[in-house]
Protein backbone atom coordinates (compact mmCIF):
# COMPACT_ATOMS: atom_id res chain seq x y z
CA UNK A 1 0.00 0.00 0.00
CA UNK A 2 2.66 2.67 0.91
CA UNK A 3 4.53 1.72 -2.68
CA UNK A 4 1.68 2.30 -4.07
CA UNK A 5 1.20 5.83 -2.36
CA UNK A 6 4.48 6.76 -2.99
CA UNK A 7 4.14 5.69 -6.94
CA UNK A 8 0.83 8.02 -7.20
CA UNK A 9 2.78 11.15 -5.34
CA UNK A 10 5.23 11.04 -8.02
CA UNK A 11 3.15 10.40 -10.64
CA UNK A 12 0.89 13.43 -9.74
CA UNK A 13 4.58 15.43 -9.20
CA UNK A 14 5.23 14.58 -12.06
CA UNK A 15 1.66 15.61 -13.87
CA UNK A 16 2.04 18.60 -12.58
CA UNK A 17 5.18 19.25 -13.84
CA UNK A 18 4.06 18.81 -17.17
CA UNK A 19 1.34 20.80 -17.00
CA UNK A 20 3.23 23.58 -15.10
CA UNK A 21 5.25 23.14 -18.31
CA UNK A 22 2.45 23.70 -20.87
CA UNK A 23 1.10 26.23 -19.09
CA UNK A 24 4.31 28.15 -19.14
CA UNK A 25 4.27 32.18 -21.03
CA UNK A 26 5.85 33.07 -23.27
CA UNK A 27 8.11 35.52 -22.03
CA UNK A 28 6.49 39.36 -22.47
CA UNK A 29 9.33 42.07 -24.75
CA UNK A 30 9.03 45.28 -23.59
CA UNK A 31 11.99 47.38 -25.23
CA UNK A 32 9.58 50.27 -26.15
CA UNK A 33 8.87 50.97 -22.33
CA UNK A 34 12.83 50.96 -21.23
CA UNK A 35 14.64 54.01 -20.31
CA UNK A 36 17.97 54.23 -22.56
CA UNK A 37 21.25 55.93 -22.17
CA UNK A 38 24.12 55.80 -23.29
CA UNK A 39 28.40 56.79 -23.32
CA UNK A 40 27.25 59.01 -26.46
CA UNK A 41 25.92 58.51 -29.86
CA UNK A 42 24.94 59.92 -33.41
CA UNK A 43 21.27 59.71 -34.19
CA UNK A 44 18.38 59.08 -32.05
CA UNK A 45 18.50 56.75 -29.65
CA UNK A 46 14.63 55.43 -29.94
CA UNK A 47 16.42 54.13 -33.31
CA UNK A 48 17.05 51.00 -31.34
CA UNK A 49 13.59 50.14 -30.61
CA UNK A 50 12.06 50.93 -33.76
CA UNK A 51 12.24 47.81 -35.18
CA UNK A 52 13.80 48.75 -38.96
CA UNK A 53 17.23 47.18 -39.60
CA UNK A 54 18.14 49.90 -41.69
CA UNK A 55 18.02 52.56 -38.68
CA UNK A 56 21.32 51.67 -36.30
CA UNK A 57 22.15 53.73 -33.41
CA UNK A 58 26.29 54.66 -33.34
CA UNK A 59 27.95 55.09 -29.55
CA UNK A 60 30.77 57.77 -30.44
CA UNK A 61 33.90 56.46 -30.90
CA UNK A 62 35.93 56.04 -26.96
CA UNK A 63 37.15 52.93 -25.31
CA UNK A 64 34.47 50.58 -24.07
CA UNK A 65 31.45 52.36 -25.15
CA UNK A 66 27.78 51.32 -23.66
CA UNK A 67 24.14 51.76 -24.03
CA UNK A 68 22.46 51.17 -20.49
CA UNK A 69 18.29 49.98 -20.71
CA UNK A 70 16.24 50.64 -17.47
CA UNK A 71 13.42 48.41 -17.14
CA UNK A 72 10.32 50.16 -16.51
CA UNK A 73 9.01 49.84 -12.60
CA UNK A 74 7.73 46.70 -11.87
CA UNK A 75 9.52 44.77 -14.51
CA UNK A 76 12.35 43.06 -14.52
CA UNK A 77 15.24 41.43 -17.45
CA UNK A 78 15.97 38.13 -18.11
CA UNK A 79 16.78 38.29 -21.67
CA UNK A 80 18.51 40.68 -24.02
CA UNK A 81 18.66 40.06 -27.45
CA UNK A 82 20.96 42.17 -29.66
CA UNK A 83 21.45 42.87 -33.78
CA UNK A 84 24.19 44.77 -34.47
CA UNK A 85 24.86 47.28 -36.98
CA UNK A 86 28.53 47.32 -37.80
CA UNK A 87 29.98 44.61 -40.82
CA UNK A 88 33.02 44.27 -38.51
CA UNK A 89 31.44 41.85 -35.60
CA UNK A 90 33.72 42.59 -31.80
CA UNK A 91 33.91 41.45 -28.87
CA UNK A 92 31.11 42.64 -26.34
CA UNK A 93 29.50 42.07 -23.04
CA UNK A 94 26.31 42.61 -20.86
CA UNK A 95 27.20 44.18 -17.63
CA UNK A 96 24.44 44.86 -14.26
CA UNK A 97 25.02 46.54 -11.06
CA UNK A 98 26.91 44.48 -8.50
CA UNK A 99 27.23 45.87 -5.25
CA UNK A 100 27.24 49.27 -6.94
CA UNK A 101 29.76 48.27 -9.96
CA UNK A 102 29.08 47.64 -13.62
CA UNK A 103 30.20 44.24 -13.84
CA UNK A 104 30.15 41.45 -16.53
CA UNK A 105 27.33 39.17 -16.34
CA UNK A 106 27.29 37.67 -19.91
CA UNK A 107 30.99 37.95 -22.29
CA UNK A 108 30.52 37.12 -25.68
CA UNK A 109 33.32 36.79 -28.83
CA UNK A 110 31.25 38.66 -31.21
CA UNK A 111 30.74 35.20 -33.81
CA UNK A 112 27.36 36.43 -34.66
CA UNK A 113 25.50 39.75 -35.64
CA UNK A 114 22.28 38.49 -33.93
CA UNK A 115 22.59 37.41 -30.19
CA UNK A 116 20.39 36.36 -27.01
CA UNK A 117 22.14 37.05 -23.76
CA UNK A 118 20.36 35.32 -20.70
CA UNK A 119 19.93 37.12 -17.56
CA UNK A 120 18.70 36.80 -13.58
CA UNK A 121 15.92 38.97 -13.36
CA UNK A 122 17.88 42.23 -13.15
CA UNK A 123 16.26 46.31 -13.48
CA UNK A 124 18.99 47.76 -15.68
CA UNK A 125 21.64 46.48 -18.03
CA UNK A 126 24.10 47.82 -20.46
CA UNK A 127 25.62 46.73 -24.15
CA UNK A 128 29.23 47.13 -23.68
CA UNK A 129 31.72 47.22 -26.57
CA UNK A 130 34.71 44.98 -24.82
CA UNK A 131 37.76 45.81 -26.77
CA UNK A 132 39.82 47.81 -25.03
CA UNK A 133 40.21 50.29 -27.88
CA UNK A 134 38.90 53.50 -29.08
CA UNK A 135 36.30 51.72 -30.82
CA UNK A 136 32.18 52.35 -31.64
CA UNK A 137 29.23 50.54 -30.99
CA UNK A 138 26.79 50.58 -33.25
CA UNK A 139 23.23 48.28 -32.75
CA UNK A 140 20.39 48.01 -34.75
CA UNK A 141 17.82 46.78 -32.63
CA UNK A 142 17.78 46.03 -28.99
CA UNK A 143 14.81 43.45 -27.62
CA UNK A 144 13.48 43.46 -23.96
CA UNK A 145 12.54 40.10 -22.46
CA UNK A 146 10.63 39.46 -18.80
CA UNK A 147 10.67 36.32 -17.02
CA UNK A 148 9.58 33.29 -19.13
CA UNK A 149 9.63 31.14 -22.38
CA UNK A 150 11.53 32.93 -24.60
CA UNK A 151 10.34 33.28 -28.31
CA UNK A 152 11.14 30.93 -31.05
CA UNK A 153 12.00 34.02 -33.64
CA UNK A 154 15.14 34.89 -30.71
CA UNK A 155 17.74 33.83 -33.03
CA UNK A 156 19.97 32.06 -30.73
CA UNK A 157 22.67 30.25 -33.33
CA UNK A 158 25.20 27.58 -33.50
CA UNK A 159 28.68 27.79 -34.22
CA UNK A 160 29.38 26.55 -38.25
CA UNK A 161 28.94 22.81 -38.98
CA UNK A 162 32.62 21.93 -38.74
CA UNK A 163 31.69 19.13 -41.21
CA UNK A 164 28.84 20.28 -44.10
CA UNK A 165 26.68 17.76 -45.80
CA UNK A 166 25.02 20.36 -48.24
CA UNK A 167 26.95 23.64 -48.60
CA UNK A 168 25.17 26.15 -50.58
CA UNK A 169 26.72 28.82 -52.07
CA UNK A 170 24.75 32.43 -52.85
CA UNK A 171 26.31 35.75 -54.38
CA UNK A 172 24.22 37.55 -52.23
CA UNK A 173 21.51 37.32 -49.76
CA UNK A 174 17.87 36.61 -51.05
CA UNK A 175 20.04 34.49 -54.18
CA UNK A 176 19.86 31.60 -52.08
CA UNK A 177 15.99 31.87 -51.90
CA UNK A 178 14.87 32.80 -55.13
CA UNK A 179 16.86 30.57 -57.48
CA UNK A 180 17.37 27.84 -55.48
CA UNK A 181 13.69 27.91 -54.41
CA UNK A 182 12.94 25.09 -51.05
CA UNK A 183 16.67 23.87 -51.25
CA UNK A 184 17.20 25.31 -48.12
CA UNK A 185 14.44 24.91 -45.76
CA UNK A 186 13.52 21.18 -47.15
CA UNK A 187 17.52 20.02 -46.74
CA UNK A 188 18.11 21.86 -43.45
CA UNK A 189 14.70 21.23 -41.94
CA UNK A 190 12.73 18.40 -43.25
CA UNK A 191 15.58 15.85 -43.86
CA UNK A 192 18.11 16.95 -41.16
CA UNK A 193 21.49 17.80 -43.55
CA UNK A 194 23.98 19.82 -41.96
CA UNK A 195 23.63 22.68 -44.23
CA UNK A 196 26.11 25.31 -44.24
CA UNK A 197 25.16 28.40 -45.98
CA UNK A 198 27.84 31.01 -47.76
CA UNK A 199 27.49 34.18 -49.06
CA UNK A 200 30.20 36.39 -51.03
CA UNK A 201 28.38 39.21 -49.82
CA UNK A 202 26.03 40.75 -47.43
CA UNK A 203 26.25 44.30 -48.73
CA UNK A 204 24.96 45.66 -45.80
CA UNK A 205 24.51 45.13 -42.38
CA UNK A 206 20.58 45.64 -43.29
CA UNK A 207 20.84 43.11 -45.58
CA UNK A 208 23.00 40.38 -43.33
CA UNK A 209 20.13 41.02 -40.52
CA UNK A 210 17.48 40.03 -43.25
CA UNK A 211 19.30 36.86 -44.08
CA UNK A 212 19.45 35.79 -40.50
CA UNK A 213 16.02 36.17 -40.01
CA UNK A 214 15.46 33.83 -43.35
CA UNK A 215 17.44 31.28 -42.84
CA UNK A 216 16.28 31.00 -38.71
CA UNK A 217 12.90 30.74 -40.56
CA UNK A 218 13.91 28.16 -42.40
CA UNK A 219 15.10 25.91 -39.86
CA UNK A 220 19.09 26.99 -40.07
CA UNK A 221 20.02 27.41 -36.44
CA UNK A 222 24.47 27.02 -37.93
CA UNK A 223 25.77 30.24 -38.86
CA UNK A 224 26.42 30.96 -42.02
CA UNK A 225 29.55 32.28 -43.67
CA UNK A 226 29.21 35.67 -45.04
CA UNK A 227 32.45 37.07 -47.05
CA UNK A 228 33.58 40.44 -47.19
CA UNK A 229 33.53 40.65 -51.64
CA UNK A 230 31.98 43.93 -53.05
CA UNK A 231 28.85 43.93 -53.56
CA UNK A 232 28.94 45.21 -57.26
CA UNK A 233 26.43 44.66 -59.98
CA UNK A 234 27.94 43.71 -63.45
CA UNK A 235 26.52 41.83 -66.77
CA UNK A 236 29.74 40.14 -67.06
CA UNK A 237 31.85 37.58 -65.89
CA UNK A 238 35.18 39.18 -66.42
CA UNK A 239 33.94 42.00 -64.77
CA UNK A 240 32.69 40.43 -61.71
CA UNK A 241 36.29 38.89 -61.33
CA UNK A 242 37.93 42.32 -62.15
CA UNK A 243 35.92 43.57 -58.56
CA UNK A 244 36.36 40.76 -56.22
CA UNK A 245 39.92 39.26 -57.69
CA UNK A 246 39.77 36.34 -59.39
CA UNK A 247 42.58 34.68 -57.21
CA UNK A 248 40.93 36.02 -54.51
CA UNK A 249 37.11 34.45 -55.40
CA UNK A 250 39.39 31.23 -56.25
CA UNK A 251 40.54 31.07 -52.84
CA UNK A 252 37.45 32.15 -50.67
CA UNK A 253 35.55 29.23 -52.44
CA UNK A 254 38.89 26.56 -52.10
CA UNK A 255 38.45 27.28 -48.50
CA UNK A 256 34.88 26.57 -48.12
CA UNK A 257 35.40 23.34 -49.71
CA UNK A 258 38.01 22.72 -47.58
CA UNK A 259 37.04 24.12 -43.93
CA UNK A 260 33.59 22.81 -44.35
CA UNK A 261 34.03 19.38 -46.15
CA UNK A 262 30.95 19.31 -47.87
CA UNK A 263 29.38 16.08 -49.90
CA UNK A 264 27.09 18.48 -52.05
CA UNK A 265 27.54 21.95 -53.57
CA UNK A 266 24.96 23.46 -55.04
CA UNK A 267 25.22 27.44 -56.76
CA UNK A 268 24.17 29.64 -59.44
CA UNK A 269 23.48 29.63 -62.77
CA UNK A 270 26.74 29.78 -65.16
CA UNK A 271 24.57 32.25 -67.21
CA UNK A 272 23.82 34.10 -64.26
CA UNK A 273 20.12 33.38 -63.97
CA UNK A 274 19.27 37.08 -65.76
CA UNK A 275 22.70 37.65 -66.25
CA UNK A 276 24.67 39.04 -63.37
CA UNK A 277 28.56 39.26 -63.52
CA UNK A 278 28.30 37.58 -59.25
CA UNK A 279 26.26 34.97 -60.00
CA UNK A 280 28.33 34.01 -62.90
CA UNK A 281 31.35 33.95 -60.94
CA UNK A 282 29.97 31.83 -57.97
CA UNK A 283 29.16 29.25 -60.98
CA UNK A 284 32.42 29.50 -62.94
CA UNK A 285 34.39 29.49 -59.18
CA UNK A 286 32.81 25.86 -57.79
CA UNK A 287 33.34 24.78 -61.33
CA UNK A 288 36.98 25.32 -60.82
CA UNK A 289 37.55 25.00 -56.83
CA UNK A 290 36.23 21.22 -56.94
CA UNK A 291 39.18 20.64 -58.73
CA UNK A 292 41.72 23.10 -56.46
CA UNK A 293 40.13 22.28 -53.53
CA UNK A 294 41.32 18.28 -54.02
CA UNK A 295 44.76 19.23 -55.07
CA UNK A 296 47.47 18.85 -52.34
CA UNK A 297 49.86 21.17 -54.49
CA UNK A 298 47.13 23.92 -54.31
CA UNK A 299 47.45 26.62 -51.33
CA UNK A 300 48.27 24.30 -48.47
CA UNK A 301 47.53 27.52 -46.29
CA UNK A 302 43.89 26.90 -46.94
CA UNK A 303 43.86 23.59 -44.91
CA UNK A 304 43.74 19.71 -45.67
CA UNK A 305 42.13 19.14 -49.24
CA UNK A 306 38.81 17.45 -50.15
CA UNK A 307 37.32 16.47 -52.94
CA UNK A 308 33.50 17.75 -53.18
CA UNK A 309 31.45 14.64 -54.18
CA UNK A 310 28.54 16.30 -56.53
CA UNK A 311 28.44 19.70 -57.83
CA UNK A 312 24.40 20.97 -59.37
CA UNK A 313 24.08 23.94 -61.32
CA UNK A 314 20.81 25.81 -60.96
CA UNK A 315 19.32 25.89 -64.40
CA UNK A 316 22.38 23.68 -65.89
CA UNK A 317 21.34 21.68 -68.75
CA UNK A 318 23.62 18.52 -68.83
CA UNK A 319 22.01 15.91 -66.53
CA UNK A 320 19.35 17.87 -66.14
CA UNK A 321 16.36 17.37 -63.04
CA UNK A 322 13.76 18.98 -61.43
CA UNK A 323 13.09 19.35 -58.17
CA UNK A 324 9.91 18.49 -56.37
CA UNK A 325 9.42 22.08 -54.43
CA UNK A 326 5.62 21.28 -54.18
CA UNK A 327 5.61 17.96 -51.52
CA UNK A 328 4.16 19.06 -48.23
CA UNK A 329 6.70 18.90 -45.74
CA UNK A 330 6.34 17.90 -41.93
CA UNK A 331 8.71 19.96 -40.54
CA UNK A 332 6.56 22.70 -42.11
CA UNK A 333 3.29 21.90 -40.90
CA UNK A 334 2.48 20.64 -44.08
CA UNK A 335 4.03 24.09 -46.34
CA UNK A 336 5.80 22.72 -49.16
CA UNK A 337 9.17 24.07 -50.03
CA UNK A 338 8.13 26.75 -52.70
CA UNK A 339 6.12 28.04 -50.03
CA UNK A 340 9.16 27.81 -47.16
CA UNK A 341 11.36 29.86 -49.57
CA UNK A 342 8.05 32.61 -49.81
CA UNK A 343 8.23 32.58 -46.71
CA UNK A 344 12.03 33.45 -46.23
CA UNK A 345 11.94 36.03 -49.01
CA UNK A 346 8.95 37.55 -46.87
CA UNK A 347 12.03 39.15 -44.50
CA UNK A 348 14.10 40.49 -47.14
CA UNK A 349 11.73 43.40 -47.32
CA UNK A 350 15.15 45.67 -48.57
CA UNK A 351 14.64 43.85 -52.00
CA UNK A 352 10.99 43.82 -52.19
CA UNK A 353 10.92 46.73 -54.24
CA UNK A 354 13.73 45.66 -56.45
CA UNK A 355 13.90 43.63 -59.60
CA UNK A 356 14.77 43.92 -63.30
CA UNK A 357 13.19 44.53 -66.48
CA UNK A 358 12.28 41.16 -68.33
CA UNK A 359 12.56 40.41 -72.25
CA UNK A 360 9.96 42.96 -72.89
CA UNK A 361 11.66 45.73 -71.41
CA UNK A 362 8.43 45.73 -68.95
CA UNK A 363 9.95 45.99 -65.00
CA UNK A 364 9.53 42.69 -62.98
CA UNK A 365 9.71 42.84 -58.95
CA UNK A 366 12.23 39.82 -57.66
CA UNK A 367 10.26 36.82 -56.43
CA UNK A 368 10.96 33.35 -55.87
CA UNK A 369 10.83 31.87 -59.35
CA UNK A 370 7.75 28.94 -59.98
CA UNK A 371 8.07 25.98 -61.59
CA UNK A 372 7.25 27.55 -65.17
CA UNK A 373 9.33 31.02 -65.29
CA UNK A 374 12.73 31.26 -67.64
CA UNK A 375 14.99 31.20 -63.99
CA UNK A 376 12.63 28.39 -62.16
CA UNK A 377 14.18 27.87 -58.58
CA UNK A 378 13.12 23.84 -58.97
CA UNK A 379 15.62 23.19 -62.12
CA UNK A 380 18.84 22.23 -61.50
CA UNK A 381 22.11 20.64 -63.49
CA UNK A 382 24.41 18.24 -62.07
CA UNK A 383 27.79 20.07 -63.36
CA UNK A 384 30.42 17.65 -61.58
CA UNK A 385 30.28 14.02 -60.30
CA UNK A 386 32.46 11.46 -58.58
CA UNK A 387 29.78 9.23 -57.75
CA UNK A 388 28.37 8.63 -61.15
CA UNK A 389 24.98 10.59 -62.77
CA UNK A 390 21.60 10.46 -61.03
CA UNK A 391 19.13 8.34 -62.32
CA UNK A 392 16.41 9.38 -60.47
CA UNK A 393 17.03 13.00 -60.44
CA UNK A 394 14.84 14.17 -57.37
CA UNK A 395 17.87 14.78 -54.70
CA UNK A 396 21.03 15.90 -54.63
CA UNK A 397 22.05 12.94 -52.44
CA UNK A 398 21.73 10.18 -54.67
CA UNK A 399 24.26 7.97 -54.25
CA UNK A 400 26.06 9.39 -51.11
CA UNK A 401 25.70 7.15 -48.59
CA UNK A 402 23.69 8.36 -45.41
Amino acid sequence: MKKRLVFFAVLAAAILLVLGAAAAEEAEEFASECGFSSSGGKYKITRLTDRAYDTTFICTKRRYPWIQADAPEGKTVYGVYVCFGDLTLRPWEIQTQIDGKWTAVYQSQGLYAHEFAPLDGVSSFRVVNSQDRQTELNVEEIFVFGEGDIPSWVQRWEPTYEKADLLVLAAHPDDEILFLGGTIPYYASERGKKVVVAYMTCGTSYRRSELLDGLWYAGVRNYPVIGNFWDKYSKKLDTAYKAWGKTATYKYVTGLFRTYRPEVVVTHDVNGEYGHGAHRACADACRICVSYAADEAKWKDLGENWQVKKLYLHLYNENAMVMDWDAPMASFGGMTGFEAAEGMYAFHVSQHAAGQKNEKGVFEVFRVEPRDSACSCYRFGLAFSMVGEDVFKNDFFENIPE
